[in-house]
């Protein structure tokens, strides 16, 4: 047996063609060293049937946990953290088809930068005509090796490293079946030092809530999504929407706009979203998934300041919390202002959170 440097956690319940057809794809296109570790939480006959006979050409190779009722995502998740033993882990839904060398270039992105500790697929985008293999190849060819930081991984596909796991622990089983458990477990691991990243060059396929939509029906799926989402808001206040307007000899200055940058990725990594309104196209500075740039220019600039002035009136999911300008070089205590700020706001989230 080849040397296992990374376990597969794929926690299955009663979706027989999903699983198969998930297994299949992992099986298919994925040669490193690998182990899966199958979580069953149903009593499909199929299913039964058909990992056993995967069984027989993967021997110690494949793992299956035998769960006698439904105990749910997390702690299916969990169950099989508690047995592995290689230094990568990767979280998979049964309702996922993965494309070549997925695995392989995730891994990579992880041994790339020590500071990097849970990466994600992309999983959207793809033309409906096209091909799951097809569109993969594309986005390899287009973004070989290329990745962004992101706000937290979501749980369809995870690949992790497992000293993320050593130093913040397990899945928190508070949210009971499953949502925002990702969310949390991302943000532990940000708040603990590890980066979040999105693999730009990496597809995988994800149908969406296939096996909670069958467990959870009608309003009960929607219960545990509110319940969970107010667990998560009371723990870590919620997300806001933060303008920062640059001035032209802000951005025309690397060295200020370096400074800046780092207050923007610290926002953005406590899950703030963030528009940069700008004079200059300087993307490259603020590379985030919750990070947008919007223009400020000589010919846009009596709209957006329209738009900034008419903030207080638009709704509050649409309207910014706080809006910071720069026009010229900030000095420190300006940079801790803004997060200190930020920070009060957000932390004032929680008091309006019941239940």
């Amino acid at each position: 047996m080849s040397e296992i440097i990374c376990d597969i956690i794929l926690p299955v319940c009663d979706q027989f063609e999903f699983t198969k057809n998930c297994v299949e794809s992992i099986l298919v296109n994925t040669p490193l060293g690998f182990r899966l570790i199958v979580v069953n939480n149903g009593t499909n006959e199929l299913t039964i049937a058909y990992l056993a006979g995967v069984k027989e050409k993967l021997g110690d190779r494949l793992i299956v946990i035998q769960n006698s009722a439904n105990l749910g995502w997390v702690k299916a998740l969990n169950q099989g953290i508690a047995i592995s033993k290689a230094p990568y882990l990767v979280f998979q839904n049964d309702d996922t088809v993965v494309t070549a060398g997925w695995l392989t270039k995730m891994i990579g992105i992880l041994e790339r930068d020590k500071r990097i500790g849970i990466v994600n697929p992309s999983w959207e985008g793809r033309p409906r005509h096209m091909p799951i293999e097809e569109y993969g190849a594309l986005l390899e060819s287009k973004y070989r090796g290329a990745f962004i930081e992101t706000d937290w991984a979501r749980g369809f596909c995870v690949v992790l490293k497992k000293e993320v796991v050593e130093k913040i622990g397990n899945i928190d089983e508070i949210y009971g079946l499953a949502y925002f458990d990702d969310v949390d477990f991302s943000v532990r691991a940000i708040n603990a030092g590890f980066l979040v990243v999105l693999a730009l060059d990496t597809y995988v396929y994800h149908h969406r809530n296939v096996t909670f939509f069958e467990v959870l029906k009608g309003k009960k799926w929607n219960e545990l999504h509110e319940k969970n989402k107010l667990i998560y808001y009371k723990r870590w206040g919620r997300p806001l929407k933060v303008a920062m307007v640059l001035g032209a000899r802000s951005c025309d200055d690397d060295a200020v706009l370096d400074k800046i940058s780092e207050t923007v990725f610290y926002l953005a990594r406590k899950q703030h979203h963030i528009d940069i309104w700008s004079p200059r196209d300087r993307v490259d500075k603020f590379r985030h998934t919750n990070v947008s740039l919007r223009s400020c220019g000589p010919l846009t600039r009596l709209a957006s300041s329209l738009e900034l002035y008419l903030n207080s009136k638009k709704k509050p999911e649409k309207r910014y919390s706080a809006v910071f300008t720069y026009d010229k070089s900030p000095v420190e205590d300006f940079d801790s202002y803004v997060r200190n700020t930020v920070d009060a706001l957000k932390e004032k989230t929680k008091e309006s959170i019941h239940g």
